[in-house]
């Protein structure tokens, strides 16, 4: 995360001809450890406080926007529900917790505090305060 971070510093910063040099040393880093960890975040796509729990498969793309105070858990794919169709756009709130195994898929909207459980396909939007699984993905009890 710490190589993420410098590179969305570097990326939204106002360029000047002596910013190239550690913006390509924080991307080069950046790019070494996704591989070795196989997690895919591109830059300014994950809110503060965004924490994967440990190395594994977890893809979340640029069209993707994650609230601050998330935690996913390997085996994660936010996707599109065809290959090769337009950019849609994913917004997920604050504080949500992604669980093993869940697919998300399709333009979707996921509300504040959601838990998603392990293995879910979510093709819907959801809630807030939603406890949701299952394939496809329902609601399976409201959060107070």
């Amino acid at each position: 995360m710490k190589y993420l971070r410098y590179t969305e510093y570097y990326i939204n910063k106002k360029k000047h001809i002596w910013d190239y040099v550690p913006y390509a040393w924080c991307w080069w880093n950046y790019r070494n450890l996704k591989r070795k960890s196989n997690i895919y975040i591109m830059p300014n796509s994950v809110g503060p406080g965004f924490s994967p729990v440990h190395p594994g498969f977890i893809r979340i793309g640029e069209d993707v926007k994650i609230g601050m105070n998330c935690t996913v858990v390997p085996m994660v794919l936010i996707g599109k529900t065809r290959p090769g169709t337009i950019t849609e756009s994913y917004s997920i709130g604050d504080n949500c917790y992604i669980s093993a195994g869940v697919t998300i898929l399709g333009p979707v909207k996921i509300g504040n505090n959601v838990t998603i459980g392990a293995g879910a396909v979510v093709t819907k939007d959801i809630p807030d305060n939603a406890i949701v699984g299952g394939v496809p993905a329902r609601i399976i009890k409201m959060k107070e």
